[in-house]
Parts: C-alpha cells; structure tokens; sequence
C-alpha cells in the first residue's frame, strides 16, 4: 500500500511523514523548494509478536505502508507536475490539515483553519479533476476526423459522457462519493483521475490540545459525514519528539501527557478502514510474516500476495483463525478441535486467518 501525503506549507506533513516512518526528511522553511520523500511504515501488529515466539521464528515481518511526501509550492499548488505524477502512482491521500497555532511559523492564509484548508483541497482535487477530463476531450476533439464512422460514433458519444462527469464534478461530486455506470467507466477508463483516489485526512494538532480533542472529533464527524474518506488527529510535534524514545519511555510520556495510541497506530487504522484492508499471517520457523489484501480477497489471489507462482498453481489453503490459534496453543489442537480448515479457491481469506496455501508448478 502506498499513501501520497499532501498539504498546504506550513502544515506540517514532512513532520508527520518523519513520525509515521521515523524518518529525517528536512521539514525545511516556508517556501524554500522541496524534494519527494519516501519512507516506509512498520504496521504494529501484536499478532506478529506472539506467534514469533510461539514458533521460534529467526525473523518477523510485519504489513508495511509507504508513504510518499510529496512537495507543494508557495502558492499552494499540490496537483502540478512533478506532484501530479507521484500521486498517479499511489493508492490514496493523505492531506496533512493545520489545527495548531504558532506564530513564528505563518499559516499562508495569515489564520489557522483546518476545516477551511479541508475545503480548499477538496475544491483543488475536483478542479484537477475537471482540468484533466477537458484535456481528454481535446484529444478526442483533435483525432476524431480520423476515426472510422462506427469509432467516430463511440468517440461523440464519449465525449458527451465526459462532459456531464465535468458538470458532476462542478457540482461538488468526487468519483470516489460515486457508482459509474459503463458508459461513464469507459469513457474516462484511459484517464486518471485525483478524486477516484480514497482521501484521508490528519489534523495536525498543538500539544496544548492533546487533552481535549473530543470537540474536534465531534468536527469532523459531521464534516466529513457521508462521504468516502475518515480522519485521523494526530500531533506531528509530538510524534516528531517520541519517535526515536525506546517503548517504555515513549509510553511514559505519553500516558503522562494523556496522548493515548501512537499516532503511527491511527493512521494505520484509518487507512486500513477507508482502504477496506486487512491482514493475513503465515507462520514458521524461518518467518513470521504479515500480508496486506483488500478485504474480499479470495484465496488464489491472497497467495499471489506472496508470490505468483502460489497464485498460478494454487490447490488449497489450510487456514486457522488467530483467535482459535491462540485459544488451542499447538496447530495439533485446533486439527483435533476441527478448526484447522481445508479451503478452495471461492474461499474469502478474513483478517487475521493464519494460512499455509498448498500449490503446484
């Protein structure tokens, strides 16, 4: 999974992109040029934990997340050339939104507004969005002399679908808030489009504002009310300052500040629920390892997670739940309690299925 982070400058994304990958990406100063970052994320999974050592495992992989920072400008332009490239390339977007105050660090519109900046960003993806399907028109518009009668007939047609999409979006309606029928798939199926991607959103609080973020909760509840994205409030200050303590004293100070879960831990879980993702184990001497799949995955394809090859000669799964793992102790047990199962190719691997897929090549 791969997740494009985006916000306004000053906002303080590169600070939570450091936190979420324990990074030492240069947060820079306001207007000063700026280059991608990557980083990658360990998902915390204490499933992962436990079964290494039950099985003695030499090593323990955990999901992971990638998270791309992907720089903005001055003017606040997120969607222009290089930035519109790395975001063609991930699978949703995280927009980074100010709720703190600081003085010595100017917000661009001279006051601090989260739901404001959530506004405009949203307004900014459907205007891309509109920018991007009038460019596919004028190619239609530009070869369709060229086109047999029978193409040159699809082509109008495709073009009038287009133009009622644009009219959607002006009307304020995401691809993402939306079902396409198949006239509408096919006519943007060539083209990308920002607001078809998942939008997740982080409010970057102050650390005077840990200990009461009900009110905001309640905030974005009924803003983001209907719609296909989910928040998550996060202080990147914060998680800039504990991301390099050791666990003990990491969760010291933050029961002493009453921050609760790591902010790692809620981004996870939101991208994980607004994804629809969900995590597979498998177990051995040599690994014990997490797989990501999106929920709904039958068992061939959860095995290609792994490799092709598994995928391709896939003949069975055996598969045991975590919780019905824990609650016998041995593989042995839940054979004996009928709960170590033989599954075929319609099975739905479920989260947390412990699974040893059988195949031939």
């Amino acid at each position: 999974m791969k997740i494009g982070i985006i916000g306004l400058p000053s906002s303080g994304k590169t600070t939570i992109f450091n936190a979420l990958t324990r990074g030492r990406a240069d947060t820079g100063i306001f207007g000063a040029p700026r280059s991608t970052n990557i980083g990658v994320a360990h998902v915390p999974d204490d499933r992962v934990d436990i079964l290494s050592d039950i099985f003695n495992s030499k090593k323990k992989i955990y999901a992971e997340v990638t998270y791309v920072d992907i720089p903005g400008n001055s003017s606040g332009n997120m969607f222009a050339g290089e930035a519109m490239a790395h975001l063609q390339q991930v699978d949703a977007i995280l927009h980074v939104a100010r709720a703190f105050e600081d003085a010595s660090v100017p917000h661009t519109d001279g006051t601090v507004d989260y739901k404001r900046d959530i506004d405009k960003v949203a307004f900014d993806i459907l205007f891309a969005d509109i920018t991007l399907i009038e460019q596919r028109i004028e190619r239609i518009n530009a070869n369709i002399k060229a086109l047999k009668a029978s193409d040159r007939d699809e082509a109008v047609k495709n073009i009038e679908t287009l133009k009622q999409l644009q009219i959607d979006l002006e009307g304020g309606v995401a691809f993402r808030d939306r079902a396409l029928d198949s006239s509408q798939k096919r006519a943007i199926s060539d083209t990308f489009t920002l607001s078809s991607l998942p939008l997740l959103f982080a409010v970057n609080i102050g650390e005077s504002d840990i200990v009461n973020t009900v009110p905001l909760e309640k905030e974005l509840d009924e803003l983001l009310t209907g719609k296909s994205t989910g928040a998550a409030i996060i202080c990147g200050s914060l998680e800039a300052e504990l991301v390099d303590m050791p666990l003990e004293e990491e969760n010291e100070m933050r029961s002493g500040l009453d921050a609760g879960e790591s902010g790692l831990w809620r981004m996870i879980k939101l991208s994980y629920r607004v994804l629809g993702l969900s995590s597979f184990l498998t177990v051995g001497e040599d690994e014990t390892r997490a797989w990501t799949i999106t929920n709904g995955t039958l068992a061939p394809k959860a095995a290609g997670v792994i490799h092709s090859d598994i995928e391709r000669g896939f003949i069975r799964a055996e598969t045991v739940t975590y919780a019905d793992f824990i609650d016998c102790g041995t593989m042995a047990e839940a054979r004996n309690r009928g709960l170590f199962r033989q599954e075929g190719r319609d099975y739905v691997v479920q989260d947390g299925d412990i699974v040893n897929f059988l195949f031939s090549v």
